[in-house]
């Protein structure tokens, strides 16, 4: 009823008006679920201390959730068998929040599902996740991740394999001041993104970590990475680079100031470059015996990709020749 009588003000006035909604045990809303039924866009979601068995669908914008003191935990649930926390809004905040445990059956269960055109990722502890941050193809999109961390997150499972964070063709990706560690298999980072932005960030496998590529940016998009510190440890599963750029790029593809570190016993060059664009590598640091650049296998991929292409389009072809014969016999 107060919610009602607050709308129904607001539309006389003309004007909306934002409303901070607290969550917690002893408090009107026991569960963040509970509370994010009765949002309203602008509205601010604050959740105690705690651990919550609870997973989040965002549907309205702007809305802003965030946890009290030292973090809310949300743990062991996901919504529509995708993350525990699904952003189909736009304009969303997400702060001071532990991600843990996203288990599902695909295994590809994350701590976030970005499906909206803006969100905010602020202080957000993914642990033990099948993957951290998983977006598709959205035009006019934008994700934004700093003072984050992603542990033990991004696996192979089931033959499945899903990164810590795997962002589709949005419009930009910006990471800073965040830490990757622990990544079991899978690639650490995959940007399909026009602009991938990576800064004052750690990407590393650690002592127990095995993760493929630190970062892979493929067709379309540019990268700038700067003053950060990429690390290969001793049992990655990919001792061909820490970084992959492949396919064709939208932008200028720039590493400066960044500083690599190799444990795995070979010598493994800090990037791969697989792409059609001309790399800007600048003051970055690499071990002695590691190049800082390599192009070795490009032929050979790109003559790999093209059969696949070919191959691609005479079963299309096929498939269309078939159906018009079908046609003419009915």
């Amino acid at each position: 009823m107060r919610r009602l009588l607050l709308v129904i003000l607001l539309l006389a006035a003309g004007g909306a008006r934002a409303e901070r909604i607290e969550v917690g045990p002893g408090r009107s809303h026991a569960l963040p679920s509970d509370a994010l039924k009765l949002a309203f866009d602008g509205d601010v979601i604050a959740i105690d201390e705690g651990e919550y068995f609870d997973c989040l669908l965002i549907k309205g914008d702007g809305i802003t959730i965030e946890g009290q003191g030292t973090g809310a935990v949300l743990t062991d649930t996901t919504c529509g068998g995708k993350a525990i926390i699904v952003v189909e809004g736009d304009r969303i905040v997400l702060r001071n929040l532990t991600l843990q445990r996203a288990r599902v059956p695909d295994g590809n269960g994350a701590g976030i599902r970005a499906e909206g055109l803006a969100l905010t990722v602020d202080r957000v502890r993914f642990l033990n996740d099948q993957g951290g941050i998983i977006a598709g193809d959205q035009k006019g999109a934008a994700i934004l991740v700093r003072d984050s961390l992603f542990r033990g997150t991004g696996r192979c499972d089931g033959g499945r394999c899903t990164p810590a964070i795997s962002v589709g063709a949005v419009d930009r990706l910006r990471i800073e001041r965040t830490r990757i560690t622990g990544t079991q298999g899978a690639h650490q980072l995959v940007s399909h993104a026009r602009q991938t932005e990576i800064a004052d960030s750690i990407i590393e496998d650690g002592a127990d970590g095995s993760a493929s590529f630190q970062v892979m940016i493929a067709d379309g998009g540019g990268l700038v990475m700067e003053n950060c510190s990429l690390q290969k440890g001793p049992r990655a599963s990919n001792t061909r680079a820490a970084v992959l750029l492949d396919g064709a790029a939208g932008g200028p593809m720039v590493f400066r100031k960044n500083r690599y570190t190799n444990e795995t016993g070979k010598s493994v060059p800090f990037v791969l470059d697989w792409s059609d664009a001309s790399p800007v590598l600048q003051g970055n640091t690499v071990p002695p015996g590691d190049s800082e650049i390599s192009s070795s296998g490009v032929l050979l991929h790109r003559a790999i990709v093209l059969a696949r292409e070919t191959k691609d389009a005479a079963r299309a072809l096929a498939g269309k020749a078939k159906r018009a014969v079908q046609s003419l016999i009915r």
